[in-house]
């Protein structure tokens, strides 16, 4: 009987931390948004749209996307349901680390409740854009011109 309760125990721990894994995976969608990949996300970088990095200002010192603002979820992101700070009709492409934080949803959850139209999800974020090899800068370092993929032969 007392191996029955232990495995029971064990397996109700087990249960528990899977649980807790799972919800801390950010959603693949957000109603009004558009979830887009890395390779998507790279054609709205090269068309102009804004990229918005959600994450705390520690990370963003240590490297971002190029051309990227920084407005922390929980500090400056607030700034943006201000009429005329930030265009409603602009495309913007809210990101953070990856899907393992639930940053970026919340962002683009939040933009889309304050009228932003144009909001794409790039759930993949930041690791996945710095494994592709875009366009970063790393803290220090002077911010260098992307190379877009109409520049290549």
């Amino acid at each position: 009987m007392n191996n029955i309760c232990r495995l029971l125990a064990v397996l109700s721990i087990c249960c528990g931390l899977t649980l807790k894994v799972q919800a801390t995976e950010a959603p693949q969608d957000i109603d009004g948004a558009v979830t887009v990949t890395t390779a998507e996300a790279q054609i709205l970088y090269e068309q102009g749209a804004m990229f918005i990095d959600v994450r705390r200002r520690e990370k963003w010192n240590w490297g971002h996307i190029v051309g990227a603002r920084h407005f922390g979820l929980r500090s400056t992101f607030k700034l943006l349901r201000h009429e005329g700070f930030v265009e409603r009709s602009q495309p913007i492409v809210l990101y953070s680390d990856g899907p393992h934080t639930m940053r970026g949803a919340l962002g683009v959850f939040m933009a889309r409740a304050w009228g932003y139209t144009h909001v794409y999800y790039y759930r993949d974020g930041y690791f996945s854009w710095l494994a592709q090899d875009l366009p970063v800068q790393f803290r220090d370092q002077p911010e260098r011109a992307p190379i877009l993929s109409s520049h290549l032969p």
